[in-house]
């Protein structure tokens, strides 16, 4: 992966041109990553289409419940309860899911006493978890790493939201619903972003209008 120094990126980030312009690179069949992000979005409400009842079914019968999602790299539907994540596995034998525990801030024993409440989850929603886990997998049947034509950057693509990374180091988030970059900056540089060489949300969204990368599918 290429790297360039702040400087030379604040210069490409002020300048008219955009990534391949800027460094040279043919723009056949290259699109902005602002336009990507925009079929990743088109994809993501498709999804979310078809597992949004489901999923609020399963919230309304749990209510400490804060989040249920897919873990691609899991293979699982992980669910959020307080300061702790729990995964559901599919017992084949059983026709249910299991949970397992994922991460806790808490001691072990009382992460085992507050599993009990949601012991049959698995069973009672079946068909809503494999409903979940099988169309929010539908989303990652693509390749979920896009690099950019100069190879400085990177999108990591997840499902409610995305990375831009630079030099292959998490730079911002992107948030899937709205494309807004999130505030806080990662220093991918090594002279480092200091009070004078700050990116504010203008500069990140100007510059995912700037990168360009393979077109590729839109949704």
């Amino acid at each position: 992966m290429e790297e360039i120094s702040y400087k030379e990126f604040r210069r490409f980030l002020d300048s008219d041109a955009d990534e391949a312009e800027y460094f040279g690179y043919s723009k056949e069949d290259l699109i902005s990553l602002k336009e990507r992000l925009e079929g990743l979005r088109e994809r993501f409400e498709i999804c979310e289409s078809r597992i949004e009842s489901d999923r609020e079914k399963i919230k309304r019968a749990y209510s400490n419940i804060s989040g249920i999602s897919y873990s691609d790299y899991r293979k699982t539907l992980t669910f959020d309860v307080g300061n702790s994540s729990y995964y559901l596995t599919r017992d084949e034998e059983k026709n249910m899911y299991k949970i397992n525990w994922y991460a806790s801030s808490e001691p072990s024993i009382f992460t085992n006493m507050k599993l009990v409440k949601y012991r049959n989850i698995g069973k009672k929603f079946l068909k809503e978890i494999d409903n979940i886990v099988e169309n929010s997998a539908k989303y990652f049947n693509k390749e979920n790493v896009i690099e950019s034509v100069s190879s400085i950057f990177a999108l990591k693509d997840n499902y409610f939201s995305s990375t831009l990374r630079c030099f292959d180091c998490p730079f911002f988030f992107i948030d899937k619903k709205t494309l807004r970059p999130g505030k806080n900056t990662i220093v991918a540089f090594d002279d480092e972003l200091d009070s004078e060489k700050t990116l504010n949300v203008l500069d990140k969204q100007k510059l995912l209008t700037k990168i360009m990368v393979p077109r590729g599918f839109l949704n």
